[in-house]
């Protein structure tokens, strides 16, 4: 598997550029960011054609950049959890206020509804929903690969925020210790801000993986 990580917007959001292999062409894009001007140029440089834009939530610095690739690549699809689909087409939703602007983009084509495998773009994820930043978050992971991308669901020492609308402290832990760290300890994972990290650190030193809700 080949990943290309671009850094997109104010809010410094991790783009992935996921392709089965370093020759093929065709890629699926994780979170194409608030902005998504460089990440059009880096494909249109590469020759690559995204198949589908998976946005592991809602919220509007991973979801804005999605129209401007729908216009370069009409064929492109998107894919949303369920239970963050209606963010897509609401600014309120999907706290465009806190990046001064009012996003909206037309519905997703692909809706996912439950914990599955699914093909994207040639490969096979695991869908881990893993509500509690967003009612809808969603992981991929790939257990032939060993790696997963978890959106703001974790961080390297850290884990997605709980404090907008719809965010649960107590659905978020559950996730993560559920479907999270339930997964191998060698586990690479990409997050949606930050460095990647792995299972096994997040278990030995995140303090919030340490401690209880009280604590924070």
């Amino acid at each position: 598997m080949k990943i290309d990580t671009l850094v997109l917007g104010d809010f410094q959001t991790n783009c992935y550029c996921v392709r089965s292999d370093g020759q093929t062409r065709h890629c699926l894009v994780i979170d194409p960011g608030l902005d998504a001007a460089p990440l059009v140029q880096f494909l249109e440089e590469e020759g690559l054609e995204p198949e589908v834009i998976v946005l592991t939530h809602g919220h509007v610095d991973h979801l804005a950049g999605v129209e401007m690739l729908r216009e370069r690549w009409p064929s492109v699809q998107v894919g949303i959890h369920r239970k963050d689909a209606a963010m897509l087409t609401d600014p309120a939703r999907n706290l465009s206020m806190l990046a001064g602007t009012m996003t909206s983009a037309r519905p997703a084509e692909i809706v996912f509804d439950r914990d599955e495998t699914v093909k994207l773009a040639g490969m096979e994820f695991r869908l881990l929903h893993t509500p509690g930043h967003t009612p809808g978050g969603i992981c991929l992971y790939s257990e032939k690969e060993g790696l997963v991308f978890v959106g703001d669901t974790l961080f390297a020492g850290s884990v997605g925020r709980t404090d907008f609308e719809g965010g649960s402290f107590g659905q978020l832990m559950e996730s993560i210790r559920a479907k999270l760290l339930t997964l191998p300890e060698t586990t690479k994972v990409y997050p949606g801000h930050g460095p990647a990290t792995t299972i096994r650190n997040e278990k030995r030193f995140n303090p919030f993986l340490n401690g209880t809700e009280e604590d924070f």
